[in-house]
């Protein structure tokens, strides 16, 4: 009854239907095998049409959307896959500028009983007049309501364009706050909190910027319930700003080598959209379901990044494998010389943690690099004592 699942979150910048970015969008879908997708700054019915009929049904014959609900300025648009989710139903919450998408979900088959929320909202940007700050504290306030009142041990995840430069801004903060009741408190799955905008410590979290990333605008955040292991859980080792590889702040994603993603689906971004998509996997499954010691195996073979990092002297890191495969882990100083192999060995399908002791090793600024069977992918770590 357990089903692992990709979820997506894309502001696709003003789409209403421009057949020149179909190309475009069709090699990312098809590159992520997403199940679910939430778009933002849709501007049409001929938007979702050209979406669902050019990019998701030449990939996979499955493929619905959800109507096209024409709400103040740019809206939302929600595909799934019908084979494995169906539509429970949909509402729109009103905000001062754009509606907040609500999608409840069940599975297509095994226990239909299941319900999952998925909101879909793009906070007011960092442009035009006015206190963006505070307005976007007011949309957060809006939907902090609607998700106060979902029962206790409720499973959601609000996706999209928080247009958020910090941690420390009221909106965020009043969305991870666990008052007035922790039924609508919501979760950063990497627990990542800080200055994201312009700092390339966060690098590798930034999506902003095809062409210049710079900030962390887009989110997944999901409630309590989707943070322990039981029933319906995220997989926090699956979240990746896709396509940015960490070596590429205040650059376009196209600038090869993009460890991340092949060429053509780094120029593939970069026409695609101003925005590059969020993407994590999660478990839908009933309490009674025994997933939490047993998770399905990884779809996909990948880099999940490190931790901690910073570190000292010791650090673990994270991958993913779909199917048994030699895996060659290595850490690369600044200068790209090799300074240790951690393995080159292979492992069974699954997720793995490799450690490494840096106890002799000087403080910088380090690159750990991931290939197998034709994937290759860096991450960046810093050593500090």
């Amino acid at each position: 009854n357990a089903e692992q699942l990709r979820l997506i979150t894309y502001n696709v910048e003003n789409y209403s239907g421009q057949t020149d970015r179909v190309p475009a969008l069709r090699i990312i879908m098809r590159d992520i095998h997403p199940d679910l997708v939430c778009m933002q700054e849709i501007r049409s019915t001929e938007a979702v049409s050209t979406l669902l009929s050019q990019v998701f049904l030449q990939i996979n014959d499955d493929w619905a959307a959800v109507p096209y609900h024409n709400g103040d300025d740019t809206d939302n648009a929600f595909f799934y896959r019908s084979s494995k989710l169906q539509i429970v139903s949909t509402r729109y919450i009103e905000t001062t500028l754009r509606d907040i998408a609500e999608y409840m979900v069940r599975p297509t088959a095994g226990d239909t009983s299941l319900r999952v929320r998925v909101y879909s909202l793009h906070l007011k940007a960092n442009s035009g007049v006015g206190d963006h700050i505070e307005r976007r504290r007011q949309e957060a306030l809006v939907l902090r309501g609607e998700l106060d009142q979902l029962p206790a041990g409720a499973s959601f995840m609000v996706c999209g364009d928080y247009n958020l430069l910090y941690s420390s801004e009221p909106a965020y903060e009043l969305l991870l706050a666990s008052t007035p009741t922790p039924n609508g408190q919501l979760n950063d799955p990497i627990d990542s909190p800080g200055h994201w905008e312009g700092n390339s410590a966060f690098a590798e979290l930034h999506t902003i910027g095809s062409e210049d990333l710079n900030a962390r605008f887009d989110f997944i955040l999901v409630s309590n319930a989707m943070m322990d292991r039981i029933g319906s859980y995220v997989l926090p080792e699956t979240y990746i700003a896709y396509g940015n590889d960490g070596l590429h702040f205040n650059r376009p994603v196209n600038e090869l080598p993009n460890y991340a993603v092949s060429d053509s689906v780094a120029h593939a971004l970069v026409t695609a959209s101003d925005h590059i998509p969020v993407v994590t996997d999660f478990i839908l499954a009933s309490e009674n379901s025994d997933v939490s010691d047993s998770p399905p195996a990884p779809r996909t073979i990948g880099l999940l990044g490190c931790y901690p990092n910073p570190f000292n002297s010791r650090t673990e890191i994270r991958f993913s494998l779909s199917h048994d495969v030699n895996v060659n882990l290595r850490i690369f100083n600044s200068l790209g010389q090799l300074v240790t192999t951690l393995t080159d060995n292979t492992h069974a399908a699954g997720v793995h943690t490799i450690a490494w002791n840096a106890a002799d090793i000087p403080s910088g600024v380090y690159f750990y690099r991931m290939t197998a069977e034709g994937f290759t992918n860096v991450g960046k770590i810093m050593l500090i004592r």
